[in-house]
């Protein structure tokens, strides 16, 4: 018999609390084997969907790979030879402690959140697994399908495995709230260790898991450090015309109003990591959130016997990272022999030994891609209008205090969190600034409790910024975007 630990989500999370709350006279043994009973009709209402528990992938599709070769590599799979169906391999023998229990908490958006959890025995902050479920299943997917709790608890990681809002959530705005409510619960409770933060997933999972990863951007909440993805839905705008009627109308429930065909292409895109053409396989400029992943480590695999719309996905993405600059030993793509779309085609232990060699480092430059308000590294980002992705490329030099933000499109203002990016506001900042859609740009800096003494544009003495004292900061009204411009502050 399966009990769940039903807690509220605490409106105010960032409160300090006792660590841990939860009751461990509700543990299960380890990889407990029992199915989850529950029908999906009696758990309406709670996050769950009143569908059938459908197939691995949501269809098929008519298009094959793009020309990658079938590699054997073993920081995937042991020798074997071609055409062999590679088995997870078998987990050493490991404690029986921690346990892992459900738990159920409300993020705000009107369904519950259930998900997994499991501690860790080790001293310290912790590393965190994050295990994204595939499509049609529950959270056990991760517990009952694979061996990455065993992994974890062998290794003394957290492991953590969210519902995100549904069984076929494909990436949707409600996911992405759940799983954050979920990762920060276990922030907020547990000695995790922020840098050492990884996520697998296998198929909508894998998607989901890279998805999160490029759109969770700040370096005061959870970041993820390294992304393995198996066989993931990359391109929902890929996706959704070649399933069935069944899978369209969850994507139209989704990410339209529910009407045939409403899905519309932004909600599309936001879940996914880019788009493409499909005659030309051009990626559409503007719509790859999957730039943001450069800074952490990506591992995605297909198999020689997937879903033909997914090995498209997959192997285009990979070359698209590497058009952007990505490195090889960061950023792999593995094919592996095998004759189907299942999560068996790798071993656990393999992929957890991958993630483990990465922890988080912040770039000191980068393209990002925001989907809305909110913080992508050192930076606030406002957007001039929502439904639109906000493009800009940004660096920062500690060694000369200067910023740069440039190639902008569809921002209102930027703020500069300039404690967090190392920069100095008592010496001269000199900030550089251009747009992409010609558009006027606030910049805004912290860190100003006095007025500067002077601020020069371009070398000449400017009067188009303001300074507030009693939040500590200096706007830069900057008129004329499609130029580019630096400013000079003097304190």
């Amino acid at each position: 018999m399966f009990h769940t630990l039903i807690l509220a989500l605490a409106p105010q999370l960032g409160v300090p609390m006792a660590l841990p709350q939860v009751d461990r006279s509700r543990l299960h043994a380890p990889r407990d084997a029992t199915p989850y009973a529950r029908t999906l009709e009696e758990s309406a209402g709670e996050g769950w969907e009143r569908r059938p528990d459908l197939s691995y992938a949501p269809g098929t599709g008519p298009r094959s790979g793009l020309g990658i070769g079938v590699r054997m590599m073993t920081g995937l799979s042991n020798p074997s030879q071609p055409g062999t169906v590679l088995g997870r391999a078998g987990v050493p023998a490991i404690a029986d402690t921690p346990r892992w229990y459900e738990v159920t908490i409300q993020p705000g958006t009107g369904f519950a959140e259930r998900f997994l959890v499991q501690e860790s025995n080790g001293v310290g902050p912790r590393p965190m697994l994050v295990v994204f479920h595939k499509f049609g299943v529950s959270h056990y997917d991760g517990l009952l399908n694979t061996s990455f709790f065993a992994e974890a608890r062998r290794r003394n990681w957290f492991c953590v495995a969210p519902l995100s809002g549904g069984q076929t959530h494909f990436s949707d705005e409600r996911s992405r709230i759940h799983t954050k409510a979920v990762l920060d619960w276990i922030n907020a409770r547990f000695a995790v260790d922020p840098a050492r933060v990884y996520a697998a997933g296998f198929s909508m999972g894998g998607g989901a898991a890279m998805n999160f990863a490029s759109r969770h951007l700040d370096p005061t909440g959870v970041m993820i450090a390294a992304v393995f993805n198996q066989s993931g839905i990359l391109s929902h705008e890929d996706t959704y015309p070649q399933s069935g009627v069944t899978v369209q109308q969850i994507y139209d429930d989704r990410f339209g109003n529910g009407q045939p065909g409403s899905a519309t292409p932004w909600n599309l895109q936001r879940g996914s990591v880019f788009s493409f053409d499909p005659l030309s396989f051009a990626v559409v400029p503007g719509t790859d959130l999957g730039r943001n992943l450069l800074h952490l480590a990506t591992h995605s695999t297909r198999t020689t016997g997937d879903i033909p719309y997914l090995i498209t996905q997959n192997d285009l993405f990979y070359q698209h990272q590497l058009a952007l600059g990505a490195l090889p030993s960061r950023h792999l793509l593995t094919v592996v022999n095998y004759p189907g779309h299942s999560w068996d085609a790798v071993s656990e232990t393999t992929v957890c030994n991958w993630l483990r060699n990465y922890s988080l480092v912040l770039p000191s430059a980068a393209d990002t891609l925001a989907d809305a308000n909110g913080r992508f590294f050192h930076f606030d980002v406002e957007q001039a209008s929502a439904g639109s992705f906000t493009p800009f490329s940004w660096s920062v030099q500690p060694a000369t205090n200067a910023v740069s933000i440039t190639g902008t499109s569809n921002l209102m203002r930027v703020r500069v969190v300039t404690s967090d990016a190392g920069l100095d506001p008592l010496q001269s900042l000199s900030v550089t600034t251009a747009c992409a859609d010609g558009q006027p740009d606030q910049i805004v800096l912290e860190g100003y409790s006095l007025p500067p003494t002077q601020v020069l544009r371009d070398g000449v003495s400017a009067s188009n910024w303001s300074h507030d004292g009693q939040l500590g900061r200096l706007t830069l009204d900057e008129a004329d975007g499609l130029a580019p411009h630096t400013w000079t502050v003097v304190p």
